[in-house]
């Protein structure tokens, strides 16, 4: 399970209990914690855990020379999402209801999503701008296909999982809660406005 959780963090996963349940299970274990964190640290990278959302993720010890551009190419291929990401969080409080926005462990049900968007035609319209632009573009014009795609593209990015194989639904990750930290961090910096791509503070860990 050791190498199984270090390779998942290395190649960029939010370990949290509804995405990887078995490694979020071996980390919560702190002898198993420290000893990933031990290795992540000859790479110059960490173990960090967040704890309002319950996840591990793995983030740099700091910027240099030998990994500034990798970490700003990867800032600037998640900050490519962040607005298409914000407007479908913004509809689906509409569509939803809820006061708060979505986070670890929340459940999405298509079909009740689904009446929401084709009895509120705001919604579908937003919806059909949404499904123009990347990671959820798409040629399809019905609101059940469009909602469907942008559900679909969520879970390949890893920002929901499926209640089981074929299922109708969702349940959303950790990721949301980073996003969240990010677009504070995005909004409360001076030099990183959208849409322009810039270079991160050093001083801020980044998600790996």
């Amino acid at each position: 399970m050791f190498k199984q959780t270090v390779e998942k963090l290395l190649a960029g996963a939010v370990i949290c209990q509804t995405a990887h349940p078995d490694e979020f299970e071996y980390l919560q274990a702190p002898a198993n914690a420290e000893r990933v964190h031990e290795f992540l640290s000859q790479l110059d990278r960490s173990l960090t855990h967040f704890e309002t959302a319950a996840a591990f993720y793995c983030s740099y010890d700091r910027v240099d020379d030998s990994n500034r551009k990798g970490i700003t190419q990867l800032f600037s291929s998640m900050r490519s999402y962040f607005r298409p990401l914000v407007e479908w969080l913004d509809m689906l409080l509409r569509a939803t209801g809820n006061d708060a926005p979505l986070h670890a462990k929340d459940s999405l049900k298509f079909t009740s999503l689904l009446e929401a968007f084709e009895h509120d035609q705001t919604l579908a319209e937003q919806l059909r701008r949404l499904t123009t632009m990347p990671p959820f573009k798409t040629n399809r014009v019905e609101i059940r296909d469009q909602l469907g795609t942008v559900l679909t593209k969520l879970e390949e990015m890893g920002y929901l999982v499926r209640h089981a194989p074929g299922s109708n639904t969702w349940y959303a990750t950790a990721r949301f809660d980073l996003i969240y930290l990010l677009i504070e961090f995005l909004n409360d910096s001076e030099k990183l406005e959208l849409p322009e791509v810039q270079e991160p503070d050093p001083q801020e860990e980044l998600l790996l």
